[in-house]
């Protein structure tokens, strides 16, 4: 299943979190997308010592507040991770970031999750991934796309990755 561009006045917040070694220095990486699937910013941050899965849910909490501070009121969240998604829809958020996730919430109109097979998220995998060597809490944003994506999904358009 691939994310496909979002509906008219939705925006695309699409994750990814990495750690080096599980647990181990970990961060996330944030892009996100209009309508027409033009990157409008993106976001790395560090998280320390910690699981990808807990960098994973602090991208979701970071999204979320983020699109306040854009004046998003509808927003798209993408992952590749079926067990993260699920726990938000169901609404069990882990209970150290609970309240910000109720912040959030109540001021975004809609909060719609959609999953994505890993190869469809590459770009935020390589943002993720230049995460975990920041340090704790340190954040690089970029207004539109940064120089070292060299190539963004896009809907329709074939993509290939290789790995050795």
């Amino acid at each position: 299943m691939s994310l496909s561009a979002p509906e008219y006045g939705f925006m695309l917040f699409c994750y990814d979190g990495s750690s080096i070694g599980n647990p181990g220095t970990a961060g996330f990486g944030i892009i996100i997308k209009d309508h027409i699937c033009q990157v409008i910013g993106t976001m790395s941050c560090g998280r320390s010592v910690n699981t990808n899965f807990v960098a994973e849910v602090f991208a979701v909490i970071f999204a979320m507040e983020w699109a306040v501070i854009f004046g998003a009121k509808k927003i798209i969240i993408g992952s590749y991770s079926k067990s993260l998604i699920s726990d938000f829809c169901r609404g069990t958020i882990p209970w150290f970031i609970i309240l910000r996730w109720l912040n959030a919430r109540q001021k975004l109109e809609c909060v719609r999750f959609e999953h994505c097979f890993r190869e469809i998220n590459f770009s935020t995998d390589s943002l993720a991934k230049k995460s975990a060597k920041l340090e704790a809490r340190e954040r690089v944003m970029h207004n539109g796309r940064p120089g070292f994506l060299i190539s963004i999904e896009m809907p329709e358009v074939a993509c290939f990755r290789f790995c050795s």
